[in-house]
């Protein structure tokens, strides 16, 4: 037992110091940005189908 949560503990360790790269991280933002666009502009057709 006492292995065991010194693997996890290390591994966890090992796992948080990893450096997430640059590149991914502004491909995510992208990724946001434009899911959150397409939300706005569905909710904008839809605003507007209920107008008219």
């Amino acid at each position: 037992m006492e292995k065991v949560q010194h693997l996890t503990r290390s591994a966890i360790r090992r796992a948080s110091t990893i450096e997430v790269p640059q590149q991914a991280r502004q491909n995510f933002q992208n990724l946001f940005i434009n899911f959150c666009l397409i939300l706005i502009c569905l909710l904008l057709i839809c605003i507007i189908v209920m107008l008219l």
